[in-house]
């Protein structure tokens, strides 16, 4: 039970960077209401989008999700192939930097 604090405490930090949890300007209760609603759906239909892809790339991130669908609503047709490109370049480019920084740090 200890170790179910990190995760939510991780999605709280996801949902306040990546989706703007943090991000209101209300001047009532209703309006917060909806910010945080609107907010957490779409921190849902992210998670839903990981668990989904998880089960064909490793280790897909909220933030990688973010950035595809940045990609991908703009466009009208991308596949499967090329989602799961992007989380593997994601993942090349996360790999390089946490290299480099223990090259630098020793």
């Amino acid at each position: 039970m200890s170790c179910s604090r990190y995760w939510i405490e991780r999605a709280f930090e996801d949902g306040k960077g990546i989706v703007g949890l943090v991000d209101y300007q209300i001047r009532g209760w209703t309006g917060w209401h909806h910010h945080m609603a609107i907010s957490l759906l779409a921190m849902l239909v992210l998670l839903m989008l990981v668990m989904d892809l998880g089960k064909n790339a490793e280790l897909p991130t909220v933030q990688d999700m973010k950035e595809i669908l940045e990609v991908m609503l703009p466009k009208k047709v991308i596949t499967e192939r090329k989602i799961l490109e992007i989380i593997e370049e994601k993942h090349r480019a996360r790999y390089s930097a946490r290299m480099s920084h223990h090259r630098r740090n020793g």
